[in-house]
């Protein structure tokens, strides 16, 4: 049984990657935490109820609710709500089932996520925590309890980059989770000693365009199933901002979570690079900065350097998955959405 702890900022994406893991055979979600980010992080922790609904499981799941802002202050990043909707999930809260329900506040729990995660943490060390949105509540737990960054058995991260392409704007080389709290990112690079793996936006950038070719990523969404009505309707505005720009609405956060449950099968390629979170630059901010020189010279012709040009091995080397099997995560939601026969009713 592969164990999940799930931190996430609420939005559609998220939305459609946590259905699949509550639906996966041989997965136990054993809480969800929420985060400030593509939308608020009431809205986040709304939202997450609702997909535990879409998917028909029989018990409910913790769901806590977290930062509401970033670390430090934070400069002013782009407004989603035109691929996003206000609520995240397109604007649907009112009028696709699940609904939002005015009793849904009385199903968070009262502890903030950075608490919740301690103290799942401590009662699961064999979990794995997959974060999809700004990691502003992981660091929030490292810094409250610093036995927190030894406890998970491993950490999945969808965020960051290792080509140097980022999405928040075009002033800015982040990605956009990291960039939503940059000083956070940092934190956990740098002081979390559970093994990292990050899916990069490269994930989406670079190989949504190649994977469109051979997968249709919307042809899940259209079985006559609760679920599937349910993400349709949730990501209706994104694909169809994507499709104006010739691209569909491949995955992302998806990537994360399924390489979460199965890495082995999921990551055809990665990599292990040295890299840090730029916190000061003025187009690089929340950038992930690798170490390249260290690609160019390896271990053992690293001996034969002079001492001015030694390598700074200072920094741990974090595993970048850079190729996936899309028609892994394309094959499980079919089996998400085909296999959707009910509502949960709490």
């Amino acid at each position: 049984m592969v164990k999940l702890v799930i931190d996430t900022d609420g939005v559609c994406d998220d939305i459609r990657a946590i259905c699949m893991a509550l639906t996966r055979p041989g997965v136990e979600v054993l809480a969800i935490t929420c985060v400030q980010g593509c939308t608020p992080v009431h809205q986040a922790a709304l939202n997450v109820i609702r997909a535990q609904r879409a998917s028909g499981i029989e018990k409910r799941i913790p769901v806590y609710m977290g930062a509401a802002d970033p670390l430090i202050a934070r400069e002013v990043v782009t407004d989603e709500t035109s691929f996003f909707g206000k609520d995240g999930l397109g604007d649907t809260g009112e009028k696709q089932d699940p609904k939002t329900r005015p009793d849904d506040d009385s199903l968070i729990e009262s502890d903030p996520s950075a608490i919740g995660l301690i103290k799942i943490f401590r009662e699961h060390p064999d979990a794995t925590l997959v974060a999809i949105g700004p990691l502003t509540n992981v660091a929030l737990a490292m810094k409250l309890d610093p036995e927190f960054k030894q406890r998970p058995k491993r950490v999945v991260i969808m965020g960051g980059n290792y080509l140097g392409i980022g999405n928040v704007h075009s002033n800015s080389s982040a990605e956009w989770n990291f960039h939503g709290d940059p000083e956070a990112a940092h934190i956990v690079l740098s002081e979390m000693e559970a093994p990292i793996t990050l899916v990069p936006w490269e994930c989406f950038y670079i190989e949504g365009p190649k994977h469109q070719k051979i997968i249709d990523f919307s042809s899940h969404l259209q079985y006559e199933t609760p679920l599937a009505k349910f993400l349709n309707a949730a990501l209706e505005m994104g694909r169809i901002a994507m499709e104006r720009n010739g691209r569909q609405y491949s995955y992302c956060d998806e990537i994360a979570v399924a390489t979460a449950i199965d890495e082995g099968k999921v990551a055809l390629k990665r990599r292990k690079m040295r890299g840090s979170v730029e916190l000061s630059g003025k187009y690089s901010r929340g950038q992930i900065v690798l170490d390249w020189t260290g690609e160019l010279w390896d271990a053992d012709r690293e001996k034969i350097l002079p001492e001015s040009r030694k390598l700074d091995l200072s920094r741990r080397p974090l595993t970048f998955v850079t190729e996936y099997d899309v028609h892994v995560i394309d094959s499980w939601l079919h089996e998400s959405c085909k296999n959707s026969t009910k509502l949960s009713e709490f």
